[in-house]
C-alpha cells in the first residue's frame, strides 16, 4: 500500500506534464496568429516547468516594448487571453508565465527592492502605506517580500484594477502576517 501511495504524486506529475505538452501547439499558434495579426515578428520558446508553462517571447526590441506595454499591463491581458484559449479548449487550469525579455525577472526584483524600501519605511514612521494598484503577481510578490520582514502585515485593498496593497505595521502579538489571498496564490 505504500508503494501505491508515494507512486500517485509522480503519476500525478506525468499526467501534468502530459497536459502541457498538449497545450504547447495550441498556445503557440495562437500568439503567434495574434501577434502576426499585429504585425509583431515572434518567435515563440515554450518550456515546460514544475507548475506550467514558461513563454518567452523574442523580438525586437521596439516590439518587444510594444508587447510589454505599460508596467507589463498588455503583456499580462495577452497571458490572461492564452488561459482563457486553453480553457476555451477544454485544458484543465494551468499556469503560463509570458515574458518578452526577461521583463519579468527585472520587475519582480525591481518590486522586492520598492518593497523592502516601503517596509522600513512603515518601520520608521508607523504609519500605513498603499501602493499603487498592480497585478495578482506583482501583488504577490510584494506580500511575500514584506512577509520576510518583522513588525509588518499586509493586505489587498480595492477591486479590479483598482486592486493594490496596502502595508501596516503589526498589531501586537501579529509578528508576521499577511492577510491577503495574493499572497496564498
Amino acid at each position: 500500500m505504500a508503494d501505491s501511495k508515494q507512486a500517485a504524486p509522480a503519476e500525478t506529475t506525468a499526467s501534468a506534464d502530459q497536459n502541457y505538452g498538449k497545450a504547447v501547439p495550441v498556445v503557440r499558434s495562437f500568439l503567434e496568429s495574434v501577434l502576426g495579426l499585429l504585425g509583431v515578428e515572434v518567435e515563440v520558446d515554450i518550456d515546460i516547468e514544475e507548475d506550467g508553462l514558461h513563454c518567452d517571447l523574442n523580438t525586437s526590441e521596439e516590439d518587444g516594448g510594444l508587447l510589454i506595454g505599460r508596467h507589463g499591463a498588455t503583456l499580462d491581458a495577452l497571458q490572461y487571453l492564452t488561459l482563457r484559449v486553453l480553457q476555451a479548449e477544454g485544458f484543465d487550469r494551468m499556469r503560463i508565465t509570458l515574458d518578452v525579455g526577461g521583463y519579468r525577472m527585472r520587475r519582480e526584483k525591481s518590486l522586492k527592492e520598492l518593497a523592502q524600501g516601503v517596509g522600513q519605511k512603515v518601520l520608521s514612521s508607523g504609519r500605513p502605506y498603499h501602493f499603487d494598484p498592480m497585478s495578482a503577481m506583482e501583488r504577490r510578490v510584494v506580500h511575500m517580500t514584506l512577509m520576510e520582514m518583522d513588525g509588518l502585515r499586509t493586505e489587498s485593498e480595492g477591486e479590479g484594477r483598482f486592486r493594490h496593497v496596502v502595508v501596516f505595521p503589526a498589531r501586537d502579538g501579529d509578528g508576521r502576517r499577511s492577510e491577503s489571498d495574493d499572497a496564498r496564490a
